[in-house]
């Protein structure tokens, strides 16, 4: 069945889904990832495979970055 384009959950069942899905009922609990799968998954976005792959940040996008780093940097100083 496919999912159901632009069904909003309610409230009540995000949280409930948030909990099944928080510590031992997460199925990669307590997993780790081996070395080759993170260098498949590297691999994976690498090069064209990266949706920003040939293409730039405009100059407000820029400046929007530069001033969330600079709030992220103040208050871990």
């Amino acid at each position: 069945m496919p999912p159901k384009k632009g069904y909003k959950h309610s409230t009540k069942t995000r949280r409930l889904m948030s909990a099944r899905a928080k510590g031992k009922r997460n199925p990669f609990y307590g997993k780790k990832h081996s070395a080759a799968s993170k260098a498949k998954i590297g691999r994976a976005s690498k090069g064209k495979n990266n949706p920003m792959y040939g293409k730039r940040h405009s100059a407000a996008t820029r400046r929007k970055i530069s001033i969330a780093r600079l709030k992220v940097w103040r208050t871990q100083k």
